[in-house]
C-alpha cells in the first residue's frame, strides 16, 4: 500500500536498535534496515551487528540518541557532549550515515505530552518540556553539546561561514499578582455540563480526548476508606472540601484511602464525595497504546462495597483554552468572591491575573511556590506545571504567544496555592532538578 501511494522512487527502511533479536523480528525483505542507538553503543558492534543482516548498501543510525525524554519525577535526562562527540565521530569515520534525535528541544503545549506504560501497571507520564538534553533548546539556543558535534563536524565538512547566530534575547517580567480567584467546585455549573450516570464512566464516553473530568457522590454514612480502581491517571478525592488523598496511576493504579477520622463520622450527615481525575497524557510508547481510556475506568469502594451502581454526576472538564475559562471567571466571579477559595481548605481553583508586556521575546514561566496544574497566556495553554515533582520546572514561553500592552496568565491549580499568589517570567529555564531547593 505505501509503494502504491508513494511510489517506487521512495526510499523505504525499517529502524530496529540494540539487539540481534530485534532486528531479526523487526526487518523485511527488500527494505533497508537501519539502526537507532546512542553514545552508550560502541559504533563499531552496533554497525558491525547490521551488516550480518545486510550485506551491502548504506550503514544509517536513523535516530542518533543525543539526550533522552524524561518523566515527572524522576532525574532530567543527561548525554555529556563529550560523550555524544565520540560517539558521532566514530560513526562518521565508518562512513555511516547520522540523523540526530533531538537535534532541537521541543514543546509539549497545551496536554499534548505523551506516556510510557508496558504491559502490567507500568505508566510513567512526560512532562511539558521536551527538552531531552538537546544540542538546541526548545528556544532553539545553542549548548556546549551543539559546539562539541560542529567541532566533530567541521574535521569531514566545510562549514558554513556565516557565523552561528547568539541566544535569543528572553523577557523578564516583574511579578505579577493572581488576583482572580474562582473555586471550581462552587462554580461547577458554568465550567462543565455535568450528567448523572452509573460507573465507570471514562473521557471517551464524553468525546473528551483531555483534560480532566470530575466525579461526584452524595453519601450519607460513617466512611472509613475510598478505594479506586484503574485510575487514569491521576485521581484526586474529596469529601466535602477537604482533600484526603491522591492515587497517582505513576505509583499504582489501584489504591485506597484511609479518611481522616474527624471526616469519618462527619459522613453520618449527607456528604459530597468528589474525585478530580487528571489525563497526565496519552500513552504513547508500549504495548498499551490502544487501550488507555481517562478516569475511573473499573471500580470505586466505600468502605469495600463497590458503589458503581449509585447515581453519580460526572463533569468532563477539558480547560483547553483560556479565552472560554477566563470567560467564565468573570461570570462566576460576580457570585464567588476572589478570596473565598483562600478563606478554607484548598480545593481546585483558577488564578488569573493581568500584566502588560513590553515586548514580544521569548521567556519562561516560573511556577515555583505552586503546586500542580495547568498554565496559560492569553488564548494558549502552556501546558503542565508541578514544580515540587520536577524535573521541569518552568514553562517555556514563546514570544509570539505574547500581545504587546494588556496581557492575561491564569493557572488552574488543582494541588495548593501559593502563598503570594504570584508568578514570574524569568530569562532562564529551571530544568534538571528532582526537588527543588526551595521545598
Amino acid at each position: 500500500q505505501y509503494i502504491k501511494y508513494f511510489g517506487e522512487d521512495v526510499v523505504y527502511y525499517t529502524v530496529d536498535n540494540k539487539s540481534v533479536e530485534r532486528l531479526a523480528c523487526g526487518t523485511l525483505p527488500g527494505l533497508l534496515k537501519t539502526l537507532d542507538f546512542g553514545p552508550d553503543k560502541i559504533p563499531l558492534k552496533q554497525l558491525a551487528m547490521l551488516r550480518k543482516f545486510q550485506s551491502h548498501g548504506p550503514l544509517v543510525n536513523t535516530e542518533f540518541w543525543v539526550g533522552w525524554f524524561d518523566s515527572w519525577g524522576d532525574v532530567h535526562a543527561n548525554k555529556t557532549a563529550a560523550d555524544v562527540a565520540k560517539s558521532l565521530d566514530q560513526m562518521v569515520k565508518l562512513n555511516a550515515s547520522v540523523n540526530f534525535y533531538m537535534f532541537e528541544g521541543g514543546t509539549n503545549f497545551g496536554y499534548t505530552n505523551g506516556a510510557l506504560s508496558y504491559d502490567g501497571y507500568e505508566y510513567s507520564a512526560r512532562p511539558t518540556s521536551y527538552d531531552y538534553d538537546s544540542p538546541l533548546t526548545e528556544a532553539g539556543d545553542t549548548t556546549p553539546k551543539y559546539w562539541a558535534i560542529r567541532k566533530v563536524m567541521k574535521n569531514y565538512i566545510d562549514l558554513p561561514l556565516d557565523p552561528v547566530p547568539p541566544h535569543s534575547p528572553k523577557w523578564r517580567s516583574p511579578t505579577i499578582q493572581l488576583t482572580q480567584a474562582v473555586s471550581l467546585f462552587d462554580n461547577l455549573d458554568i465550567f462543565s455540563q455535568c450528567q448523572t450516570t452509573q460507573l465507570p464512566v471514562t473521557m471517551e464516553q464524553f468525546n473528551q480526548s483531555d483534560g480532566f473530568i470530575l466525579y461526584k457522590l452524595q453519601w450519607s454514612g460513617v466512611i472509613t476508606t475510598i478505594s479506586l480502581y484503574d485510575v487514569h491517571d491521576r485521581a484526586a478525592v474529596y469529601i466535602g472540601s477537604q482533600k484526603v488523598g491522591v492515587i497517582n496511576r505513576m505509583e499504582t493504579p489501584n489504591g485506597t484511602i484511609i479518611v481522616p477520622e474527624e471526616l469519618q463520622n462527619s459522613c453520618k450527615e449527607e456528604v459530597t464525595i468528589s474525585i478530580l481525575v487528571e489525563n497526565m497524557g496519552r500513552v504513547n510508547h508500549g504495548t498499551k497504546m490502544g487501550w488507555d481510556y481517562k478516569g475511573i475506568t473499573k471500580t470505586v469502594l466505600i468502605d469495600g462495597v463497590n458503589v458503581n451502581s449509585e447515581t453519580w454526576t460526572v463533569c468532563p472538564l477539558p480547560l483547553t483554552s483560556v479565552a472560554l475559562t477566563y470567560r467564565n471567571i468573570l461570570l462566576s466571579a460576580q457570585r464567588s468572591p476572589a478570596s473565598s477559595s483562600l478563606a478554607r481548605t484548598f480545593t481546585p481553583t483558577f488564578f488569573c491575573g493581568k500584566f502588560t508586556a513590553t515586548n514580544t521575546d521569548d521567556t519562561f514561566l516560573d511556577p515555583r511556590g505552586w503546586g500542580k496544574g495547568v498554565a496559560y497566556l492569553n488564548q494558549e495553554n502552556l501546558g503542565r506545571y508541578w514544580p515540587g515533582t520536577g524535573p521541569q520546572v518552568t514553562l517555556y514561553t514563546p514570544g509570539v504567544f505574547f500581545n504587546k500592552g494588556i496581557n492575561l496568565v491564569c493557572l488552574f491549580e488543582v494541588d495548593y496555592a501559593y502563598n503570594n499568589q504570584s508568578v514570574r517570567f524569568i530569562g532562564k529555564p529551571i530544568i534538571g532538578i528532582k526537588k527543588p531547593d526551595y521545598l
